[in-house]
């Protein structure tokens, strides 16, 4: 067992209260009547249960024998016989032992005197330890003479009750509700004082005997329950005295021979019990009502703060004279910041004319009225003081039958919505530039996968778009076929930020080979760290497989400027395309340099040379061995003087005896291209930005989950005290068809709790602020708590719970309490997910250096393709929705929280309606690894 407190009664008290029972027990046998072996009073019997009840379970073996024997040196000493001395003794030890018991809840708790329900306690102590003693004398008149017999045990009865009910309460009352005052507690007690001495005095009359008790009601009433205790041990002691010494009324019964000198003392000690029962259980129902008012007080406080100085703003409204809207009755200083205006030109307003609430409104409003619907959610636009979004909550306050009354919770997402809105409208702009570009356009991420296509990719190559998505996109088929170059291409950063150009020969779904020029350029964010990667292609198949129909290409091309340059570096011939990309006429350009066509600046800075003729050799003398140049962006000049980009490469020609007779150059007009491809990097920028808005409100989404989890919790945690207050009877018993409402009530306001509880968890771990213990915890002596915890949730469960238990200790290094929450958590998703006729095990073992976990039932399991989310927050399978569960999804989250803070893993096994198997791997302790390693 437990022991009963954690400061329990130190050995230096014990022994000077075992010492207090030696010095009572003589003095009571010393002072018993003349003849008989019974006293009339015995105190031993309440310092007796004292000593037991206020120390720990464990000590009773050693104190049992020492309070017998203080017993039987207390009856020596007063002069009884020693074998009646050790009868008693005996006797005394073993009642109170079981009086200790009772009070003590068989040595589980400590005890105390709070309620009504440990006066009854202490009550049945008393009367069952004296009914023992009893029994104890009537074996005892065997040894003396107890004439008569049935007085004797009925003495001995009453003065050991009331000895209890006297001198134990003094002991463990602990509460401290002082009502009076001081100067109202010493005029109390002066009249204690002048009703008790005139009532035992000489001759006095029996008739007054009530009225010290009058005023012992007055101290249960006002004062804290130890005066009228102390008040009452003291008119005890009066009393006995006084009786003893043949004065008051029941000493002058004595004296005159009306009654015995054991009837006297019965009828003494029975007075002094009457007088605790009515007193005791008087002060601890003022006691109790005085904590209940001040708890109510308190909260009420409490709740008026937390309305207040809320972060969320909150109102209470009730319904208007029409019922046919709500009108403001309060709110808080965010309700007014958060609708605008002052707080007088708000209170009576209707909600309607705040904001725009909806045509669901006037619906909903009638069922939230007569009590059909709890709550009510829509969001809208303000229209009052000022403009923004808002949304809103309105809760039922009150009960059936209950003038209807509620509070509204308002939330400004007028931010939130303003991102969202701008985020749809950048994804628009971005899916138009895309698909109104008549080119092979592919972004990928910065790991090479695709994540969206146009739509003259798909005309162009013959691939839908969901054939492309999420392929690497160098596995396409549709980029260079040298995987290498491509990844390159994208992994390496392009830190000159101009865009790259490549050309190389693409397959169609269909297996035709197109020739595409490709330009690639990286979108940075904000630090320059890559996102993604924009490939543009443009289809050059037809340029390139009809060079041998020249005369035709010169006339017919519109779009691609082709121009024939001699060795010397003049223009032979050009095509019609020279006069749609700059205006010039065929033969206008004829003889005249090639460079003319060049903006100046750009040719002698990426040739380095100091003149254009210069320039131009050095730009032919640049051919590689293919004798080609890469396409490459170049700004050519225009008739009328206007600059134009152009995708320009430049070969060698050579006759059929393979001898140099010039240079070919072939310019296609990419202004458009490089327009759109910047169009299309603006809207992903926007996006990013649109997307890095987002991530703050979502973390601004959770730090209003863990306050407004804070703010529940304390309303939530009064309404569950107050419907236990209601179910228990505390206040006022319920009616019988009140019951399941309340029941209903506190279980549904503990689910609340549970799942506030495991939102501040989640909430904590976001925060990356919980730190984790690292105590020696031996997992095995888990299994009893664990076991202890589940079964309630098997009853009225047909399932069969097996335990696998270790051979030895399982040592790890952690938080014990977070520990068993994981198992407990997988042990009540086990039963909650299997039917009734299934099986549930649960097995501890240590694997290597590992301790293993493993929960499994025959239940209805979890569909492969939906376990890669099964960690995640809010996370329900699709089977437990369709059979409709219960339940919030956090628990697998925090489980697998639990175990990475440990340094562990968690794996699972499962299949539809094929049951599960989690495995937790935790490190065991230190030691135990070289052992096991050993």
């Amino acid at each position: 067992m437990s022991t009963l407190a954690e400061r329990p009664l130190g050995w230096a008290p014990t022994y000077a209260l075992l010492a207090g029972v030696v010095a009572a027990g003589a003095v009571a046998v010393r002072l018993a009547p003349d003849g008989q072996a019974i006293a009339t009073f015995w105190p031993s019997a309440g310092l007796g249960l004292i000593v037991l009840s206020l120390n720990p379970v464990r000590r009773w073996t050693a104190l049992g024998p020492l309070l017998a024997l203080a017993t039987f040196s207390g009856d020596v000493l007063g002069g009884r016989g020693l074998r009646l001395a050790g009868a008693h003794a005996v006797a005394e030890a073993i009642a109170m032992v079981v009086a200790a018991l009772l009070v003590t809840h068989a040595g589980r708790r400590r005890p105390r005197l709070a309620d009504q329900e440990d006066f009854v306690r202490l009550l049945a102590a008393a009367v069952m330890s004296g009914g023992l003693l009893a029994l104890g004398g009537a074996s005892a008149s065997r040894l003396v003479t107890l004439e008569p017999l049935g007085v004797s045990l009925a003495t001995t009865f009453a003065v050991h009750v009331a000895a209890v009910l006297l001198l134990f309460p003094l002991a463990v009352v602990t509460e401290h509700h002082w009502t009076g005052r001081r100067l109202e507690l010493l005029l109390q007690m002066l009249l204690l004082t002048a009703a008790a001495v005139p009532t035992f005095v000489p001759g006095a009359s029996s008739t007054l005997t009530f009225a010290p008790v009058l005023f012992l009601t007055w101290a249960a009433l006002r004062f804290d329950l130890r005066v009228a205790c102390a008040e009452l041990v003291l008119l005890g002691i009066l009393v006995t005295s006084q009786t003893a010494a043949g004065i008051g009324p029941f000493g002058d019964a004595v004296d005159s021979d009306r009654v015995s000198a054991l009837i006297g003392g019965a009828l003494t000690q029975g007075y002094l019990a009457s007088a605790a029962l009515l007193v005791v259980p008087l002060g601890l129902a003022v006691q109790r009502n005085t904590m209940l008012l001040d708890r109510i007080t308190a909260d009420g406080k409490l709740f008026r703060r937390n309305f207040t100085e809320s972060l969320v703003g909150m109102a209470f409204l009730e319904p208007d004279e029409t019922r046919r809207d709500l009108v403001i009755v309060d709110l808080n200083e965010t309700a007014l910041g958060i609708l605008g205006g002052r707080e007088e030109a708000l209170l009576g307003l209707r909600l309607s004319e705040l904001m725009d609430v909806g045509p669901d409104y006037h619906e909903a409003l009638p069922q939230l009225i007569d009590g059909s619907l709890d709550g009510w959610r829509v969001e809208g636009p303000l229209t009052f003081a000022r403009s923004g979004q808002v949304t809103l909550q309105i809760s039922s306050l009150g009960e059936n039958g209950d003038e209807p009354f509620f509070a509204a919770q308002l939330l400004d997402v007028t931010a939130e919505y303003d991102a969202r809105h701008g985020l749809e409208a950048a994804q628009t702009l971005t899916n138009a530039t895309l698909d109104t570009t008549n080119c092979i356009i592919m972004v990928t991420n910065v790991e090479g996968i695709v994540v969206r296509v146009n739509q003259a990719t798909s005309v162009i190559t013959g691939y839908r778009e969901d054939e492309l998505l999420g392929r690497k996109v160098w596995d396409t088929g549709i980029t260079p076929s040298d995987a290498d170059d491509v990844e390159a291409l994208i992994m390496w950063p392009n830190r000159s930020g101009v865009p790259i150009v490549r050309e190389s020969d693409s397959l169609t779904k269909s297996g035709e080979k197109l020739r595409i020029v490709w330009n690639t350029n990286i979108v940075r964010d904000e630090v320059g760290n890559p996102m993604y990667a924009v490939m543009t292609g443009i289809d050059v198949t037809a340029e390139r497989t009809t060079a041998g129909l020249v005369n035709h290409l010169m006339e017919a091309s519109l779009t691609t400027a082709i121009v024939g340059i001699d060795t010397a570096g003049r223009i032979s011939v050009a095509n019609s395309g020279i006069q749609h990309l700059l205006g010039y006429e065929r033969g206008e350009l004829v003889g005249e340099p090639f460079h003319r066509l060049l903006k100046s600046s750009e040719l002698l800075e990426r040739t380095g040379a100091d003149t254009l003729d210069e320039a131009f050799d050095i730009l032919v003398r640049g051919l590689g061995r293919d004798g080609e140049t890469r396409a490459r962006d170049w700004t050519w000049l225009t008739r009328s003087g206007g600059e134009q980009m152009v995708s320009m490469t430049l070969s060698v020609a050579q006759d059929a005896f393979a001898a140099q007779s010039g240079y070919l150059c072939v310019a296609r007009d990419v202004t458009e291209q490089r327009h759109s491809q910047e169009m299309l990097i603006a809207a992903l920028d926007k996006e990013r930005t649109a997307v890095e808005r987002l991530r703050a409100l979502d973390q601004a989404k959770n730090e209003f989950v863990s306050t407004v989890s804070h703010e529940l919790r304390t309303p939530v945690t009064s309404i569950v005290g107050y419907t236990e207050m209601m179910t228990d009877g505390s206040v006022v018993e319920p009616l019988p068809e009140q019951v399941p409402l309340l029941e209903t009530i506190n279980r549904n306001g503990q689910r609340l709790i549970s799942m506030i509880n495991d939102l501040l968890m989640l909430s904590g771990l976001d925060a990356e602020t919980v730190h984790w213990r690292h105590d020696a915890v031996d997992l095995a002596t888990t299994i009893g708590p664990i076991e202890e915890a589940i079964r309630p949730l098997l009853n009225n469960r047909h399932l069969a719970f097996s335990v696998d238990r270790p051979a030895g200790a399982v040592p790890v290094l952690g938080d014990r309490a977070q520990l068993e929450r994981v198992m407990i958590n997988l042990l009540s998703n086990a039963v909650k997910f299997t039917e009734d006729g299934g099986t549930i095990g649960f097995g501890l073992a240590v694997v290597d250096d590992h301790a293993v976990i493993t929960v499994s039932d025959t239940g209805i399991g979890i569909p492969e393709e939906e376990q890669a989310e099964l960690f995640q927050r809010f996370f329900r399978s699709s089977t437990a929705q369709v059979r409709q569960i219960q339940g919030t999804g956090l628990g697998l989250s925090i489980v697998s929280a639990i175990v990475a803070g440990h340094g562990g893993t968690i794996e699972v096994q499962s299949a539809h309606l094929q049951g599960s198997t989690f495995t937790v791997r935790l490190p065991l302790a230190r030691s135990e690894r070289l052992t096991h390693a050993g």
